[in-house]
């Protein structure tokens, strides 16, 4: 039987499961990272010190091994693992695809072009904006995006107004990486996640999630639940959806992952990935959640193989991330005694003894999370929340002013 050998492009701490299934399935794994330290590198086969954002020097390091397919696990290394599969004629994004996924204005366009519904938007830049070349602009509330800033909600704000937007733009510019900017009517509703496998240019939906933001937050996510009870609701509208931005984007052979919103049971398209959802999403949620094997149908469809779409019995979960604190942290209780519950599937604390909390911008400053399994969604939410198991109630973070 043939071994296939897959590209992995990202080794940290959250890619491991993922790697980890691949080897399972007897791939031969080559990780890159830029990081020498990534604990990706103790399993993968071979391992890359590189950082795959630099295109050429991904090229370079590659060059001199014989691979099937190239994986990204985030936005910073689409471009690289676009750009070598398309030299080496292997499946993956296309030049148009590419820049869809990487650019929200050429995705807006691309969208806006076959009248897909999506919030109402306008392109600028930075430097119009901090000069006072203003765009014509009257709907408020707004959301400004970077077009690229590597995902993870970095550099996204709302606001009510232009003094308030310039203002918080001028705190977070540097996550606008290209300097292009998307402004975006606001739109309240429910928000969802959603993971598109395409093979060949046919879609398939794999999962559905439900998210709930931080209070006081419109951009950063606190809460989600897998399958999400409120978007499967809507699942044959939402499959549609993102089915039909998938062909306009011209996407054949990679994953998209979507972010969708809900105003009255009419579903918006928001923004798009051209790689798995963040962390735990790509493995081991998705599999736990709706029974597929995300990595193995990802590498199958990249390393040209027909993926098997297989399931095994779901499970429901609940992703909880740790209320945010306010002051100097002096003490965390009841942490370690969280992975003794047998319905925890993950948990991890990033908030640290005598710092100061963190400051929830985007989805990289949350301060930890606990990950639960249940029976049923309600069960779930329960166990993440407060009842049974309940490790955010036994878990304290203790803060001083």
């Amino acid at each position: 039987m043939r071994t296939y050998t897959a590209v992995v492009l990202g080794g940290n701490e959250m890619a491991c499961p993922a790697i980890e299934r691949l080897i399972e399935r007897r791939y031969r794994v080559i990780v890159m990272d830029g990081n020498q330290q990534s604990p990706a590198a103790k399993i993968a086969h071979t391992f890359l010190a590189t950082n795959f954002s630099d295109v050429s020097a991904a090229a370079e390091a590659l060059a001199p091994h014989r691979f099937d397919g190239i994986v990204p696990l985030n936005d910073f290394a689409i471009a690289a693992a676009a750009s070598i599969a398309r030299e080496r004629g292997l499946p993956g994004w296309n030049q148009f695809a590419e820049r869809c996924v990487t650019s929200k204005i050429a995705m807006k366009q691309a969208w806006t072009a076959r009248r897909l519904r999506t919030a109402r938007w306008i392109p600028t830049t930075v430097d119009d904006l901090t000069h006072g070349r203003l765009p014509v602009w009257d709907l408020w509330p707004a959301v400004a995006k970077p077009s690229f800033s590597g995902g993870g909600s970095r550099g996204v704000i709302a606001a009510s107004g232009w003094d308030e937007l310039l203002r918080k733009l001028d705190e977070v510019k540097t996550q606008y990486r290209d300097g292009e900017v998307v402004i975006e009517e606001f739109i309240a509703g429910t928000e969802h996640t959603l993971e598109v496998l395409l093979c060949r240019g046919k879609p398939t939906l794999l999962s559905i999630s439900d998210k709930e933001n931080y209070a006081n937050s419109a951009t950063v996510v606190q809460k989600l639940y897998f399958p999400g009870p409120i978007g499967h609701t809507h699942r044959q509208a939402l499959e549609a959806l993102v089915f039909a931005a998938c062909e306009a984007m011209q996407l054949t052979d990679g994953t998209a992952h979507f972010e969708v919103l809900i105003r009255e049971g009419v579903p918006f398209l928001l923004e798009v990935g051209g790689r798995p959802g963040g962390g735990l999403n790509f493995h081991p949620i998705c599999e736990l959640s709706t029974g597929y094997d995300y990595p193995s149908l990802l590498a199958a469809a990249l390393c040209g193989r027909e993926p098997d779409f297989t399931r095994r019995r779901p499970l429901h979960l609940a992703w909880h991330y740790f209320p945010v604190g306010d002051g100097m942290l002096q003490a965390i209780e009841g942490f370690d005694e969280v992975f003794a519950e047998q319905e925890v599937v993950h948990a991890a604390m990033y908030e640290k003894v005598g710092n100061p909390r963190l400051d929830i911008r985007d989805d990289l400053a949350r301060p930890g999370y606990v990950l639960v399994e249940g029976d049923s969604h309600e069960q779930a939410r329960d166990r993440a929340r407060s009842n049974s198991v309940h490790p955010l109630r036994q878990t304290r973070l203790r803060f001083r002013r």
